[in-house]
């Protein structure tokens, strides 16, 4: 009995031990993780432009922030590189500074997040902080379909569990860059039930001997009608992918065919 109580003992002095190490690892972590409310380093180097969506009467439907960094070298403005975890008070910074006027005369403001940032624990604050900004007008979080695929198990499990329970009336989910292929098709099919949008992007569906096209828009189409998702169409740069549009009765699109990013 004596032997018993004695290794009983230190199996809770164990026990005890790694969930003290857990809990001061996961504080560290979180204390000094990059990407919700730590804005050094970013205030001068990046900013935000609006990226009008429109529908096929040509009316500005909403807008999507869109992140840019600036070129010291060529002087300019361009996508940023290795920004995984953009702190999210920048961009209600940025949401702030809209003229209000603009605000209220939208339907749909669109945030771009990382799957890093939508399932950390702190981002439903910063939902209820952005909706109270506009006023409870609709807001789309846009996730990239690329970023889903270089998620690891663990991120994509934590994923779908936050879609399933995301206030879906007033946050809605885009997920963006979706291209042509089975395994983008496939990687998305069990998120689809609990997603708003899906936004394609069109270069990868330009036929040509050298792009192989394993889902057409068509076929996509027929498969998000099942699920009550909303298709939109992004990058739209040519005349010819316009008429596609057209053909394939797509309302929501994005593209400098319709409109340039405008700086906020």
């Amino acid at each position: 009995m004596a032997d018993l109580r004695f290794l009983l003992w230190w199996v809770f002095v164990i026990f005890t031990i790694i969930c003290l190490i857990f809990c001061i690892e996961a504080t560290i972590r979180y204390r000094y993780k990059r990407g919700i409310d730590k804005e050094d380093e970013f205030a001068q180097r990046y900013k935000y432009f609006g990226q009008p969506i429109y529908d096929h009467y040509q009316k500005i439907q909403g807008y999507e922030l869109l992140l840019r960094e600036f070129d010291s070298v060529q002087k300019q403005w361009r996508l940023p590189r290795n920004v995984n975890n953009f702190p999210l008070s920048k961009m209600v910074l940025t949401i702030r500074q809209i003229d209000p006027q603009i605000i209220n005369s939208i339907k749909i403001l669109a945030l771009n997040m990382t799957v890093s940032q939508i399932t950390d624990f702190r981002a439903s604050y910063f939902f209820q902080w952005v909706l109270g900004l506009i006023n409870n007008r609709q807001l789309s979080i846009e996730i990239d379909a690329r970023d889903i695929q270089q998620a690891s198990f663990i991120q994509r499990r934590k994923l779908h569990r936050l879609l399933r329970k995301l206030d879906h009336p007033h946050i809605k989910i885009t997920i963006e860059n979706v291209d042509s292929t089975k395994r983008t098709f496939l990687l998305l099919k069990n998120l689809l039930p609990y997603t708003d949008y899906v936004k394609f992007n069109i270069r990868s569906f330009n036929k040509s001997p050298e792009q192989w096209i394993d889902i057409t828009l068509a076929q996509w189409q027929q498969y998000l009608k099942k699920h009550q998702v909303t298709p939109v169409v992004g990058k739209v740069e040519r005349d010819e992918q316009d008429a596609l549009v057209n053909q394939l009765d797509i309302n929501l699109r994005q593209g400098y065919v319709y409109g340039m990013p405008d700086e906020f």
